[in-house]
């Protein structure tokens, strides 16, 4: 992130690296939320978003943390998140009677291994950032991880027990290798049948590559016989961080911004599908936008899943960076129609 990124680097600088982690039961002490804005908690309408509920993450594992990649699944009754340095965490979604989510509970942690053996606890080779789920060729459940330092994206199969298995490299198109190192590849997002793009992958970098000649950072179909290339409007002094398709079939991105003034922002649009061409810049509609006035901090993970009674929400996460001054934020919205 411009700005902030300097003093998230020196502060990172004081905090013990994170020990591996591999099968840990973890104790999850959630803190709801009593509004998503600060001054007005009653408040629930923002943007095209309604606040249903959150909480802050505490736990008894500093495993726990870090988180960057999210999918919520079976309904909004379990997730799936990966941290930045390659940790998985699957946890059941606690909630109350009128369906709010209030915590987390049967936590467990797992480093993410390729077909080659667990991911090193270099952080330069396990920054995992984006994951979202998809159905394989076979027809088994799979996961896709993107790597930001060194960029990479890996799929494998789901496992029964919710992780993701042992996940081997796919082709990426060269020009991924230009990328700034922490501002690389933070977004995967499969692309659904009935697309035209089935069983491929749109990737998105954070911020444009070195020596681009634009502040528009750069995006790539991936998965099929050639690459496509795009661009992502950048407004606003935003950074991408996250990305999934919608039930509705458009892509939505989670973006973020820092500044030592005025704090974290978030912003979430909305694009086409249809407008993602070979060379295009596309821009899209911003669905929500927050400040340091709403409960936001370092968010950087997107799902976008349907309820039972077929609502569709949309869940974020944010990378505490294992630090003492920032949170984990469980975040739910309900989409209204445009």
């Amino acid at each position: 992130m411009r700005g902030g990124r300097a003093l998230l680097a020196a502060l990172l600088l004081l905090a013990p690296a994170a020990a591996a982690a591999a099968d840990l039961a973890a104790k999850i002490i959630a803190r709801p939320l009593a509004g998503f804005s600060v001054t007005e908690p009653g408040r629930t309408r923002f943007g095209r978003l309604d606040f249903v509920g959150g909480f802050e993450v505490r736990s008894d594992r500093r495993e726990v943390g870090g988180l960057s990649g999210l999918v919520v699944s079976e309904a909004g009754r379990r997730l799936l998140s990966l941290s930045d340095d390659g940790l998985m965490l699957v946890a059941a979604i606690d909630r109350d009677a009128a369906g709010r989510p209030v915590g987390l509970s049967e936590a467990r942690i797992r480093r993410l291994a390729t077909t080659k053996g667990p991911l090193p606890r270099s952080k330069v080779q396990s920054d995992t950032e984006g994951l979202d789920l998809y159905v394989g060729p076979d027809g088994r459940p799979s996961g896709v991880v993107s790597f930001e330092q060194r960029p990479a994206v890996m799929v494998g199969p789901v496992d029964a027990d919710g992780f993701i298995g042992a996940v081997s490299a796919i082709d990426l198109p060269r020009e991924v290798r230009l990328l700034q190192p922490n501002r690389g590849l933070e977004s995967v997002a499969a692309l659904p049948a009935g697309s035209g793009l089935a069983g491929r992958f749109v990737i998105l970098g954070e911020e444009a590559e070195r020596g681009a000649g634009t502040e528009n950072p750069p995006g790539w179909v991936i998965g099929g016989k050639a690459p496509l290339a795009f661009r992502v409007r950048r407004t606003g002094g935003y950074d991408l961080t996250d990305a999934k398709v919608g039930p509705d079939g458009r892509l939505y991105v989670l973006e973020r911004k820092f500044s030592f003034v005025g704090g974290f922002g978030a912003r979430i649009r909305v694009f086409r599908l249809a407008d993602i061409r070979q060379g295009a810049v596309i821009d899209g509609e911003v669905v929500m936008e927050a400040s340091m006035t709403e409960q936001i901090d370092n968010m950087e993970g997107l799902s976008i899943w349907r309820t039972d009674s077929g609502e569709t929400r949309l869940s974020l996460i944010s990378d505490d960076n294992r630090l003492f001054l920032q949170r984990t934020l469980y975040l739910e919205f309900r989409l209204r129609a445009p």
